[in-house]
């Protein structure tokens, strides 16, 4: 099996909405996103299923070319109107049993059955309530039919997904990557072409004690609040193709002229009154839509009240607008007008630090219909996980031969050092020995010439205890010293030598102080010289005899 650990990972965010697909390659460095691809593809909306997926696989074909999949960690969004993620409360349980009594509580907490749907959940806290322990979970939950038809899809490109995540789920990691320590509790609202997904997210500035209480633990994380509406993208536009009367006549917009006029036009200021292509006045557009619009409005609104009395009485500072209905022109203007709160359209790039000399300046430009995709990259392989579970082993499995694969290769590069770094000990080993075997050699021919009691006879044959000295010296100069010249004048005995060790200092100090403990006494050290060959150096002593 050819080893893959050491190749560069890339993470891949593929967000597949209702109009469109939208796709982000990029790689994790530390505290930031280098990002390697930013793009989408439109697709159209049909009810035939097979049609739609067959578009949706053509889509992500032109997606995915010049991206080595084999490479990339591929995570996915997931949507449907059976998709949603819930707070959940459970006693606490053992692990084994966890899964059927989550399953068992949340059929309360979900407007849809759930029994055959998959499942997976996150703890959020553990706390104490009326001497019980429970733990508080995060729990999401989609159709299996949903989960199935996006494996297939997928694997028609050679994609198997890492991860398949709810979108409010990316959205709260994105929220969590964008909020600063000041932040207060801010609302991202995606809007896509069917469903509008909001998530209230907490921020990580201070709340207030009672807001703390009511998140049992204390944990920020049990302070979010999630809520899918069904009004979206789509429902504008619908409502622009209804039959209008007017002193002109009737006057009804196709769905595809409804759409350009959305795009194009969008919700038009009250004061506002000029006709747009001869056909409809700005005044009508505003009509029309007013319905869904008020509809979108009063479902944010309700989530903001819920979210101050789950909280205490905290409120939301900021409404967020993100996906490609953030860009209706005059929408952040009348949510604002109707909530009485600064909205603007959200930026998922904000406090990420980014390159963009690979993807070029439309992910900046666009980054808000980019939203949930950046979101999916953030998220961690602990986290919520809608893949079959099967599929969820086979990940675990693979993971682990790759752990068994890097230990291994690890163990052999260890051995492979070690053994190296034995033949270059070896071998200095063999030089230094041929090295003193020259030095031998050399020294064998100056051995023979060194007599002992030559030199002796050579000076004060007069002095009738000479033999003394000779034994004296015979029996305490050490091996690494040879003694080449002795010489008296005066009563003053000169000794040279020769010293062949590494420890000089050392070795000529203890031979000064055996020579004061012997016959010998006023001995010093007049010289000590290196020789060419530094394995040796000549010294000269003095000293007198008793």
């Amino acid at each position: 099996m050819k080893l893959q650990i050491f190749k560069k990972k890339y993470v891949v965010g593929l967000d597949i909405g209702s109009s469109s697909i939208k796709l982000v390659q990029c790689i994790k460095k530390e505290n930031r996103l280098q990002f390697i691809k930013a793009d989408f593809r439109k697709i159209q909306t049909n009810d035939d299923f097979l049609l739609r997926d067959k578009e949706i696989v053509s889509a992500l074909k032109s997606l995915l070319i010049g991206i080595d999949i084999r490479e990339a960690h591929f995570i996915s969004s997931i949507n449907c109107p059976k998709t949603a993620i819930r707070k959940v409360t459970v006693p606490i349980m053992p692990k084994n049993e966890l899964t059927d009594g989550i399953r068992l509580a949340a059929q309360s907490y979900f407007p849809f059955p759930i029994e055959s749907a998959m499942l997976d959940f996150e703890i959020v806290n553990e706390f104490v309530e009326g001497q019980v322990k429970k733990y508080q979970l995060l729990v999401a939950v989609s159709s299996q039919k949903t989960i199935d038809r996006y494996l297939s899809i997928l694997r028609k490109v050679g994609v198997e997904p890492r991860s398949i995540i709810p979108v409010p789920y990316a959205l709260q990691k994105l929220a969590e990557a964008t909020s600063s320590a000041t932040d207060q509790a801010k609302c991202l609202v995606d809007i896509g072409e069917q469903f509008t997904e909001a998530v209230i997210y907490p921020g990580t500035g201070q709340v207030s004690a009672q807001a703390e209480k009511a998140a049992l633990s204390g944990s920020k994380k049990s302070l979010l609040l999630y809520r899918k509406i069904l009004i979206a993208g789509n429902n504008f536009t619908k409502a622009l193709t209804m039959a209008l009367i007017s002193e002109k006549g009737k006057v009804e917009l196709s769905y595809d002229e409804a759409e350009k006029l959305k795009q194009e036009v969008g919700l038009p200021p009250e004061n506002e009154q000029r006709i747009i292509d001869g056909k409809i006045s700005t005044v009508q557009i505003l009509s029309m839509v007013r319905q869904p619009l008020k509809s979108l409005a009063d479902e944010i609104g309700r989530c903001f009240d819920y979210y101050s009395r789950e909280t205490g009485g905290e409120k939301v500072a900021l409404l967020e607008l993100l996906g490609g209905g953030a860009y209706l022109k005059g929408l952040n203007r009348f949510l604002s007008e109707e909530l009485g709160i600064n909205v603007r359209v959200g930026d998922p790039l904000e406090g990420q630090k980014i390159d963009f000399d690979k993807v070029g300046p439309s992910l900046k430009e666009n980054s808000s219909q980019f939203a949930v995709a950046i979101g999916l990259t953030l998220t961690e392989d602990e986290g919520i996980n809608l893949l079959p579970l099967e599929i969820k082993e086979k990940i675990k499995r693979t993971f682990k031969r790759s752990i068994i694969e890097l230990i291994s290769v690890g163990a052999i590069c260890i051995i492979i050092f070690v053994l190296i770094g034995m033949f270059i000990h070896l071998e200095n080993v063999r030089n230094r020995i041929e090295v003193a075997n020259r030095e031998l050699s050399s020294l064998q021919h100056q051995l023979k010439k060194i007599e002992m009691q030559n030199l002796i006879n050579k000076i004060l044959v007069d002095k009738p205890y000479w033999g003394d000295v000779a034994k004296e010296l015979s029996n305490i100069v050490p091996d690494h010293i040879y003694l080449t010249r002795l010489s008296m004048a005066n009563k003053m005995l000169r000794m040279e030598g020769i010293i062949m060790a590494e420890e000089k200092e050392k070795i000529i100090s203890d031979f000064v102080s055996v020579l004061e403990n012997g016959i010998f006494n006023n001995v010093k050290l007049v010289s000590i010289q290196e020789m060419k060959n530094r394995n040796k150096d000549e010294f000269e002593l003095t000293c007198f005899i008793d």
